[in-house]
């Protein structure tokens, strides 16, 4: 079972009902809708068809609505410029360009309207993400000057990076705010927010959706060098961080990207806060039907990093393989994941919050009785993204009558989303309509043990998980013939049987007899056995039948 998601970009390489479709059954768990291209119109139906394919798969699948953010670009260009090393250019808004006749042939136009505000002396301007450099001189009136460090072709509407400045413009546009509200409509399950700065600029979209009672988690893309410098204020106002390599590899360099993200990862597992790595990770795939093996080693090290997702862009928005794509990243997790990364330690942990702490006391209770699940059952999905951010080595089910729950539950690490589609508050039972439903879809047997995480008083009671139960499955129809699976072990007078199939090592049997006529195996697994060397001393009292929970023990005496 994989445990890290994956997103994926949908484009025009795959905006049908039947190619998400397939791309959900190769392992898509999120769908990010990108802002930067396309209309409202058009994502509008883009958004009704992963519905409806999610329908058709029968597996929900979020829905993120990326942000553009502040772009600063050329501006519409006649033709392309020449830009050569040594070259000293001027920079500033096109209606500049009239008032500057002597750089007439040396004006790059570009459509912010701050830029010459925003940068000063010695500041570096990268054009086309960072493919040509130049350094500003000195301001002239409305204008920069600045002189070329490294040439190219410049075109229209390429991009414009200004790493040594702080850019006035918000990471909130109206742009932006335009497409907030447009995702709010279509009952989008993520919020990405691009080139965020401070915690102010989570704070005022947060704002805005509270003003208009929508709770919708907010993504932070990390990609700025002053988000690097913020990035503690920054967590303690988002809800997600994603680490976007593209522009911050532009920003700061490619060179430190590596070092960068293994920080950000690292003190969002700390933080207990998701995180997904983004941007090319697979780009070779945007055009051939493989990977490179530098590209397969850049996920399987984001995974072992501790990353909750790994995003895909090009690749599956505009690539000629976005099914096959999706498939590798999905067996290149399943891979790396065969090496887990080493869970935080309790010492490490803030145990203060009462659902916290019950989250990680069902993890280790699942990992130390061997559970096939952990049923965290949740309203808002919170107690799913507790116990998501221990790393539990046991698979969590999380159990919701919210659809919306079920959708946001996809991107959590380790959590499978369990929709109780015909939940009623009214006539509602929870063996009938949770664990008996558990048993059958997940086919345990007698002996099976599941973890569960509730509140008390209302069953769905927003974050009140405040209790752990272990219920061990014993009223399953038993499988014709043990076979193998049953222990045998006789005297002169009896014959004992232990059928190891449904047993549920619940050592009650060890507990109860004085004889030492039951034990451990000597593995890991602590496993109920029969001491063979003991059962001449036992009674035949059959106590240790009495309390089996599972019916799991005979004794038949051989003279009646």
């Amino acid at each position: 079972m994989r445990r890290a998601k994956i997103v994926s970009t949908l484009g025009p390489a795959s905006d049908t009902v039947e190619t998400i479709a397939e791309l959900i059954k190769a392992g898509l768990n999120v769908a990010r809708v990108n802002m930067s291209h396309g209309t409202h119109e058009g994502h509008s139906k883009l958004i009704a068809n992963i519905r409806e394919a999610s329908k058709k798969v029968g597996q929900e699948v979020a829905v993120l609505i990326d942000l553009q953010g502040p772009k600063i670009r050329v501006d519409k260009l006649d033709e392309p410029l020449e830009l050569k090393k040594g070259e000293t250019w001027v920079i500033g808004t096109s209606k500049e360009k009239e008032n500057y006749p002597e750089y007439k042939n040396h004006f790059i136009p570009t459509i912010y309207e701050n830029l010459v505000a925003d940068c000063h002396d010695g500041a570096r301007i990268l054009f086309d993400d960072g493919l040509m450099v130049a350094k500003a001189i000195e301001k002239d009136r409305n204008v920069y000057k600045i002189e070329i460090l490294v040439g190219g072709t410049l075109k229209s509407n390429k991009g414009i990076n200004l790493p040594d400045c702080e850019v006035s413009a918000p990471a909130f546009t109206d742009k932006d705010r335009e497409d907030l509200l447009f995702g709010l409509k279509e009952n989008c399950d993520y919020i990405a927010l691009s080139f965020v700065r401070k915690k102010e600029d989570i704070l005022e979209v947060k704002h805005l959706m509270h003003s208009l009672k929508k709770n919708v988690p907010v993504i932070s893309k990390i990609e700025k060098p002053q988000a690097v410098d913020n990035l503690e204020s920054i967590m303690e106002a988002t809800d997600i961080i994603m680490v976007a390599r593209g522009d911050m590899g532009v920003e700061l360099g490619n060179h430190l990207v590596p070092a960068v993200q293994k920080k950000i990862i690292r003190m969002c597992n700390e933080h207990h806060i998701p995180v997904i790595t983004a941007t090319q990770m697979l780009e070779t795939m945007t055009e051939n039907p493989t990977p490179t093996r530098a590209e397969a080693s850049d996920v399987a090290n984001a995974i072992w990093d501790g990353t909750d997702a790994v995003m895909l862009s090009g690749e599956t928005a505009a690539g000629k393989y976005p099914v096959e794509t999706v498939k590798m990243m999905n067996s290149i997790i399943i891979e790396a994941e065969r090496e887990p990364k080493e869970r935080p330690l309790l010492r490490h942990m803030d145990l203060s919050n009462v659902n916290a702490s019950v989250m990680v006391a069902a993890s280790m209770i699942a990992e130390k009785i061997h559970a096939k699940r952990i049923l965290s059952v949740t309203e808002s999905g919170n107690s799913c993204k507790k116990i998501s951010q221990f790393r539990p080595k046991t698979p969590v089910l999380g159990v919701t009558s919210h659809i919306e729950t079920v959708r946001r539950l996809s991107l959590y690490w380790g959590v499978t989303p369990f929709h109780l589609s015909d939940y009623n508050e009214d006539h509602f039972n929870f063996q009938k309509d949770i664990v008996d439903k558990v048993k059958e879809e997940l086919k345990l047997v007698n002996g099976d043990k599941l973890v569960i995480t509730r509140g008390d008083g209302k069953f769905f009671a927003r974050g009140s998980s405040n209790s752990v139960k272990v219920e061990i499955v014993k009223d399953r129809p038993k499988a014709p013939g043990g076979g193998d699976v049953t222990q045998i072990a006789e005297d002169d007078d009896k014959t004992i049987l232990l059928d190891t199939s449904i047993c549920a090592s619940c050592h009650n049997c060890i507990q109860i007899c004085p004889h030492d006529i039951w034990k451990t195996s000597d593995d890991q697994q602590s496993n109920t056995m029969i001491n063979e060397g003991k059962v001449k001393d036992c009674t035949m009292d059959n106590e240790c039948i009495r309390v089996c929970p599972t019916g799991a023990i005979e004794i038949i005496p051989k003279h009646s």
